[in-house]
């Protein structure tokens, strides 16, 4: 079997890439390593992270608050690449006020982190489904009921992108689409472990497909059983009697 990347191997060659990236922004003296304590420099549009930044211990409190609710993983890639950006800046600036602001800065990030990786808060982030499976459960979705298309039609907007989803906001609020959908899975997981609902149906004609539960977690673009799903995909029409 081929080797597997470990997460802290991963983690390792992250940072690295990070540290590397930060000098040469900085060797380019665009502004895009220190900006002020901009992560993308002057970089915006609807792709990037915006509003974070790493300049003093407010900042960096700023830019926890503003990721909180999106997926832990994606958390963790904004958080560390501001972390060993700030740490690169820290060491190549001589001014005292920039530099106790920078370390308060990196000290809010280094709990945050070393909090994630105690906690293995990576295993919280609910991966997404690609968006032709998403579309393909529509149909059984239907047939149990399910009015809640509303993820759908964003994931289908944004044609599956999900950096563009993480930014796009659901009508009439400010929150964006990746918190809303994790808020939403949180509530449907909790209630599938509690109840020990199971993942697929075992008996009947709808025997080997997913339970309804289950395509409540699927039109929020997210299940436990990804492979299994996509496999069971194929056979709604027939079972449903399409």
């Amino acid at each position: 079997m081929p080797k597997v990347k470990s997460e802290k191997r991963s983690e390792k060659e992250e940072e690295k890439k990070e540290v590397k990236e930060a000098l040469k922004e900085e060797k380019e003296k665009s502004g895009g390593g220190w900006n002020g304590g901009q992560l993308f420099g002057s970089e915006s549009n609807e792709n990037t992270f915006q509003g974070g930044g790493f300049k003093d211990k407010e900042k960096a409190q700023e830019t926890l608050r503003l990721l909180d609710g999106k997926d832990t993983t994606y958390q963790f890639q904004i958080i560390n690449s501001m972390y060993n950006r700030a740490k690169v800046i820290y060491k190549r600036t001589t001014d005292k006020d920039k530099r106790k602001n920078l370390e308060e800065a990196i000290e809010v990030f280094e709990e945050w982190i070393d909090d994630y990786k105690k906690r293995g808060r990576s295993k919280e982030s609910f991966s997404y489904l690609p968006l032709e499976t998403v579309v393909g459960y529509k149909v059984l979705a239907k047939h149990f009921g399910i009015e809640d298309f509303g993820f759908l039609e964003a994931f289908k907007e944004v044609d599956g992108d999900l950096k563009r989803l993480r930014n796009k906001k659901i009508p009439d609020d400010s929150t964006t689409w990746d918190i809303h959908r994790n808020r939403n899975l949180k509530v449907i997981n909790t209630n599938i472990d509690d109840n020990y609902i199971p993942l697929f149906e075992t008996d009947g004609d709808l025997r080997g497909l997913p339970t309804k539960e289950h395509v409540q977690l699927i039109m929020w673009g997210y299940s436990h059983e990804p492979t299994k799903v996509k496999k069971a995909m194929a056979t709604i029409d027939e079972k449903i009697g399409k």
